[in-house]
């Protein structure tokens, strides 16, 4: 009764194995395995996975195969065992002369210290880091990098099949066929234990040492446990373990903390007891022969003709159907669940097996079902008909061609809806309006592009390729919303509740509607959404991304969870969604699926490694970080990540930097950076993938004189050299500037100074001389005016003197007394006036001393003087442009050009102004032009016009 139990189950689990069989990933040679022939299948401490074929050993990280051969260094290709140990060695066996190890890439080899004997290493064991290959009569361990062997030597048991043991008490183990019992020994052959053996352990057994208390035996029909500490042997059989008679290629291996045992029908592992616990079955379709659980509980399968499977953990709870066929759709008619498939037909859900039965046969395009509630009446479309189904009754229905004509007549119909008591079926083209008893078309409403129709709140809504319409007496009227502009293309519209319909798009998401206004439901953008199932406040999204899972919090719809082909889904690319007792139902184009919906998502990356890290080829290591400064140094790093995760979900990108010369991440697509020519400093790089990351600290220590403290010191130095040699150059020119201004202030105030002695006693000359000739004409009166008004003009010119500007007042009083004598001297033969322009302010306008009474001396000694008639001296002072002064001084004299004809040499007091004008302008204080210019050129006596424009600065 016990064995009929377990037989059902294991039946089960069958029947459960196969229905997923379509879920496994396969590996092969046109994935990059040299062979489909594996013998088995491991993983290393770091993750990687292993496959053993008959043409190498090959590493998998869950994107790239790297495969070694002889010409990595393995003595033979046809590896068929290997130990992976905990310090990251993967042992390979295989018969030769020489064996060894695969570390970091590297396959290190070792012979046999008998050089031609060859190894044979079917019995071998592993002990932590220690492999020990063992054949029927030999064992060998590694010395000094040569494998040496050790054999029992014994007397008169010759019928006793011996094998070394690794225990502080138990040394050898001895199988005696002709009693059938085991033997332990002592390291001096005294037996501690004899145990029987009938019927467990025979010559077919394959044995080992699993560590240092346990060994074992399997055969086709059981395996035994030899506990060395306690000497206690348990055998246990396949058919009481697994409900299997006879098992192929039995094995049993220690993985991690756990010991698997596998063979040609199942992997499981061993609690406590030494009971097979979780057995997983394999489809017999895949015709494997080793199965093996890795550390994410992945379930990996090992053939001779196939390569490789993969079944990761999390699909092992979900149930698939309709192995890569197109569901189109799912439809719950009257709680009843419905599946579309294409070219199959429609099959009814059975929940408590979750089995899909065969319902409707049709090898068509099978569009879906609906039940319409008014006719008491289901409907199965597909692209030739429909099925109608009610009060028990079955039967086909096809358009009637002799109905109203239309173009479109042909065109399938995709879904029926009952509105305003007709019935109507939508297609590719429009709206057929139907006869619901003889399905004749009524009415042809052509509408192209039409995807979708839902009967919500008394109104037919379609759904387009340009956004939404609704049907209103047969006419197709366009929907339009406040705020909004909505022409997206719509592929299908649910309703929410009595108020919202959900809108699903074609590449622009989900919108939420009460048909006047429309919002985005979050965190949809840009997906494709099929199809939609709604449930009180949830929503559920079929999509090009998976399926979405909206959850109504406060009045709005939020994203809690996405389900992609990482959480076991057949394909990314979702047709229809439903949800039916906690399990999550997606049709896919590969296939259907039935998904806990509580199912814990398990994230298939189990780590990120910087495999190559080198300065100038040095490797960099914790032990090695600080290198010397290079010119041209090149500094690389190669990295890559273990991740058995779905390829459509694998980031197949890093992020890198390197601080501090980058701080923000750099995406790669490539498994390699290269830096070149890097300045001294501590650097740290970084890699990340997906949840992980890892980073390296190296040094390049600078030369001496590319340190700190010598460069500070030659800035420093050179600071105080350029601020030395700038305030030198700084003193040396300001001295030489001031130095030189002060000569030529001082040197213009001397030649001020000599300029103005010269021309006082000049002046002064003629004025005694026309005193003297008033007083030898005895015309004493005046004389004595004369006399009065010289010394006053004398006193004038003297305190007027000591100055080197005066006002434009003073100036004008001085030349009015100046002309006032002259005036005298020459009675009625000289005139005067001086004219100020009203706009000068003459108290405050500055004008050069002394330098306009030469000019009107010479007008009056030279040009009235010489000039037989009476003369005129006219002196203008007007208001020039950008503060400038204009004198003008005119006379109707002889001229210059006869006044230089009746003398010889220059006129002196002309000199001196030239001279005057040349240091007052290199004084910088001011700017000075004088010009001259004939009054009258067409005369004999041709005058003269002398203008001053003076500019103080």
């Amino acid at each position: 009764m016990k064995h009929n139990k377990l037989h059902i189950t294991i039946y089960l689990l069958l029947i459960w194995s196969f229905s997923f069989a379509q879920q496994y990933t396969n590996y092969a040679t046109k994935d990059g395995l040299p062979s489909n022939h594996v013998y088995t299948i491991m993983q290393d401490a770091k993750g990687f996975m292993w496959f053993l074929t008959d043409k190498g050993m090959v590493r998998y990280n869950g994107k790239t195969f790297k495969t070694f051969t002889t010409k990595q260094g393995l003595p033979n290709n046809d590896v068929w065992d290997a130990f992976p140990t905990p310090d990251g060695k993967i042992w390979y066996l295989s018969k030769s002369t020489h064996l060894g190890y695969i570390e970091n890439d590297s396959v290190l080899s070792f012979p046999n210290e008998k050089e031609e004997e060859t190894i044979n290493p079917i019995y071998s064991i592993q002990l932590n880091n220690e492999v020990y290959p063992a054949g029927p009569k030999k064992i060998y361990a590694l010395k000094d990098k040569v494998w040496r062997s050790f054999e029992v030597q014994t007397e008169n048991k010759i019928r006793e099949d011996y094998t070394t043991v690794f225990n502080d008490k138990v040394a050898y183990l001895g199988i005696m066929f002709n009693d059938e019992s085991l033997n332990v020994y002592d390291k001096n052959f005294n037996i501690l234990a004899k145990r029987p053996t009938k019927g467990i352990i025979n010559n077919n057994s394959t044995r080992g040492q699993i560590s240092d208390s346990l060994y074992f035996w399997v055969s086709e029909k059981s395996y035994s446990i030899l506990n060395l500490k306690t000497l206690a042997l348990e055998s246990f059989k396949f058919i009481d373990e697994v409900g299997i008679e006879t098992l192929k290629y039995p094995r049993i291996n220690l993985v991690g903390n756990s010991i698997q045992i596998s063979g040609d029908r199942f992997v499981g592992t061993f609690n406590t007891d030494f009971h097979i616990v979780n057995p997983f079955f394999f489809p017999p379709e895949l015709n494997a022969h080793f199965g093996f659980i890795d550390q994410q509980n992945t379930i990996w399968l090992a053939t001779f003709t196939n390569g490789v499977y993969k079944l990761p953990y999390i699909k092992k709870n979900i149930v698939y159907r309709f192995n890569n066929e197109k569901v189109q759709n799912l439809n719950l008619i009257n709680n009843d669940l419905f599946a579309s498939v294409y070219n199959k037909g429609f099959f009814k859900y059975n929940p408590i097996d979750k089995t899909f039965d065969p319902y409707i046969a049709s090898d068509d395009y099978n569009f879906g079902g609906v039940y319409i509630d008014s006719l008491k009446r289901t409907y199965f479309l597909k692209n030739s008909g429909i099925i109608s189904e009610g009060e028990g009754k079955r039967e086909d229905i096809n358009f009637n061609k002799k109905a109203k004509s239309s173009r479109h007549i042909n065109s399938f119909v995709k879904k029926l809806a009952f509105f305003k008591s007709n019935l109507y079926g939508i297609y590719s083209f429009g709206i057929f309006k139907l006869d619901a008893k003889t399905f004749n078309i009524e009415k042809d409403i052509i509408l192209k592009g039409s995807n979708d129709f839902l009967v919500f709140n008394s109104r037919l809504i379609i759904a387009t390729n340009n956004g939404l319409k609704e049907l209103e007496n047969d006419a197709i009227k366009k929907i339009d919303f406040k705020e909004a502009v909505f022409n997206t293309s719509v592929l299908s519209i649910k309703a929410i509740s009595e108020t919202e319909i959900l809108i699903n798009t074609d590449g622009f998401g989900s919108y939420i509607s009460d048909l006047n206004t429309i919002k985005p439901l979050e965190n949809s953008e840009f997906l494709i959404v099929q199809d939609a199932f709604i449930q009180e406040n949830a929503i559920w999204l079929a999509t090009n991304s998976g399926v979405l899972h909206y959850t109504k919090i406060n009045d709005t719809y939020k994203l809690i969870r996405t389900y992609n082909s990482n959480d076991g889904l057949p394909n990314n690319n979702v047709n229809t969604v439903n949800v039916i007792n906690e399990n999550l139902i997606v049709g896919t184009n590969n296939g259907l699926a039935i998904v806990p919906i509580n199912q814990t998502r398990k994230d298939l990356l189990i780590d990120l490694f910087i495999t190559e890290a080198t300065y100038n080829k040095q490797p960099i290591s914790e032990n090695n970080v600080s290198f010397n400064y290079a010119t041209n140094n090149a500094v690389n790093f190669k990295f890559e990540s273990i991740d058995y995760s779905e390829d459509q979900l694998k980031n197949g990108d890093y992020l890198y930097k390197l601080e501090p010369l980058q701080t923000n991440w750099i995406n790669t697509p490539i498994n390699s950076v290269n830096y070149n020519n890097l300045q001294p400093g501590d650097y740290v790089f970084q890699v990340y993938n997906k949840s992980i990351s890892k980073k390296i600290n190296f040094k390049i220590k600078a030369l001496w004189w590319q340190t700190f403290w010598f460069k500070t010191c030659i800035v420093l130095l050179g600071i105080f050299l350029v601020a030395l040699i700038s305030m030198f150059i700084v003193k040396q020119s300001q001295f030489k500037k001031n130095q030189k201004i002060f000569e030529d202030k001082r040197l213009i105030e001397l030649q001020l100074k000599a300029l103005r002695s010269q021309m006082n006693p000049h002046f002064v000359f003629n004025s005694l001389a026309a005193i003297q000739y008033y007083i030898n004409e005895n015309d004493f009166e005046a004389s004595e005016m004369y006399l009065v008004k010289f010394s006053k003009l004398i006193r004038q010119f003297f305190e007027l003197s000591k100055e080197n500007e005066i006002s434009l007042a003073a100036e004008i009083d001085l030349l009015q007394s100046y002309l006032e004598i002259e005036k005298l001297r020459f009675r009625e033969k000289l005139n005067f006036k001086i004219n100020v322009d009203d706009d000068l302010y003459t108290e405050s306008t500055k004008v050069p001393t002394m330098i306009l009474q030469p000019i009107i001396e010479n007008a009056i000694n030279h040009g009235i003087f010489n000039k037989e008639n009476n003369g005129e001296v006219i002196v203008n002072f007007k208001k020039g442009q950008n503060q400038t002064l204009i004198v003008e001084i005119i006379d109707d004299g002889v001229g210059f050009v006869n006044t230089n004809k009746s003398q010889n040499g220059k006129i002196k007091s002309s000199n001196v102004l030239k001279d005057r004008l040349h240091f007052l302008n290199n004084s910088k204080k001011w700017n000075i032009s004088y010009a001259e210019e004939e009054v009258f050129p067409d005369h004999f006596e041709k005058g003269n016009k002398s203008t001053f424009i003076i500019q103080k600065l």
